[in-house]
Parts: structure tokens; C-alpha cells; sequence
């Protein structure tokens, strides 16, 4: 008797969790293809943008919201392909051969290049609110000659940007217009410098 109890139990235990629903699926996101960059006027042999750096949440790969500036929160099935220090660094670098500002463009520090490019990431999220949401991206950008000394250049670059709907698409769209904005002023200020 005591063994059909503990069958019985088991039974009940097995069917119970196999009528659970299945687990949602983890979706990653890359960046949009990059376009719309006109080759420009070849002015250094060769940058090297190092790695970005980035604090907490922001080395995660998972997207950062928050709905009330104080707390960020991560979306749990939701995720960049690689961590937004590595987007924004590749981005920035693709940025810079497209423009052909250079003849080479590195990912990875190189002792002879001319200009060393490296960034920190400040904020990298989706803020939600009851009118709209948006992409907030700030970023600390400096451009040192290999010479040493101070930077040639060193700024706080920040962008935010409306989401046309509330989808993780739309939400991906709105990064991608703020990103490019900002390599966009950085890209007019790094001219600048060049120029003197």
C-alpha cells in the first residue's frame, strides 16, 4: 500500500512539472549595418582604438532599462551580441575606415600609431516613462598622439533619442541613430583637431 502511495505522489509530482510551459528564448542583437559614410581626406597613417571601458551593468551584455532614473534593471532574454563597450568600440573603428581617415585602423593598441582613441562608457540604457521612451547613450571620448602628454582631444558625448515604438527592434533602431550621431560630432571634432 505504502508503495502505490509513493507512486501515486511521483506521478502527480512528474505530471505536474512537465505541463509547465516552456521557458522563453534568449534573443541577442547586433547593431544595424553602418552606411551613409563618405570617404574623406586621408589625414594619419594609423589610429588604434583601444577597448572601452565600462563599470557594472554596462560590462554585461544583457539591455539596461530604467523607469525612473534612479534604478537600472536588466531585460532577462534580452541581449547585445557582445557587451556595448565592444559594439561601441567596433563601431567607432568601422566609422573611421569608412571615413578613411586613416590608411590603417586598429582595434588593439599599437606603440607606433599615430593617434590612440580610448573611451568610457557612462550610460548605455532604454529609459522608460509614461509619455515616451528613449536610448540614452554618454560617452567619454579621448584621442592621445603617441608623443604622450595631454589628449589632443577629450570630451563627454551624450544622445538621447525617441523610440518610434516600444519593440526591442525599435529600441535597437534608436541606439543605432544615437550611436552614429555621436561618432558623427566626434568625427567633426577629431577633424578639427587634425587640422591645426
Amino acid at each position: 500500500m505504502q508503495n502505490r502511495i509513493i507512486l501515486l505522489c511521483c506521478y502527480i509530482f512528474l505530471s505536474a512539472c512537465s505541463s509547465q510551459s516552456p521557458l522563453p528564448t534568449d534573443h541577442y542583437y547586433r547593431l544595424p549595418e553602418l552606411t551613409g559614410i563618405s570617404p574623406d581626406e586621408q589625414r594619419v597613417s594609423t589610429i588604434s582604438v583601444i577597448k572601452f571601458q565600462a563599470d557594472g551593468l554596462y560590462k554585461e551584455r544583457a539591455i539596461v532599462y530604467s523607469e525612473n532614473e534612479v534604478e537600472l534593471q536588466q531585460y532577462h532574454y534580452h541581449h547585445w551580441a557582445d557587451s556595448p563597450a565592444r559594439l561601441l568600440q567596433e563601431r567607432l573603428a568601422q566609422t573611421l575606415r569608412m571615413a578613411n581617415v586613416s590608411k590603417m585602423v586598429l582595434t588593439t593598441f599599437e606603440g607606433n600609431s599615430e593617434l590612440i582613441i580610448n573611451g568610457q562608457l557612462k550610460a548605455f540604457e532604454r529609459t522608460k516613462n509614461a509619455n515616451h521612451d528613449s536610448a540614452t547613450i554618454s560617452l567619454h571620448l579621448r584621442v592621445d598622439d603617441n608623443l604622450g602628454g595631454l589628449p589632443v582631444l577629450y570630451k563627454e558625448y551624450n544622445q538621447t533619442v525617441g523610440l518610434r515604438d516600444s519593440t526591442i527592434a525599435g529600441l535597437i533602431d534608436a541606439f543605432n541613430t544615437a550611436i552614429n550621431s555621436i561618432y558623427h560630432d566626434f568625427y567633426i571634432d577629431l577633424k578639427a583637431v587634425l587640422l591645426k
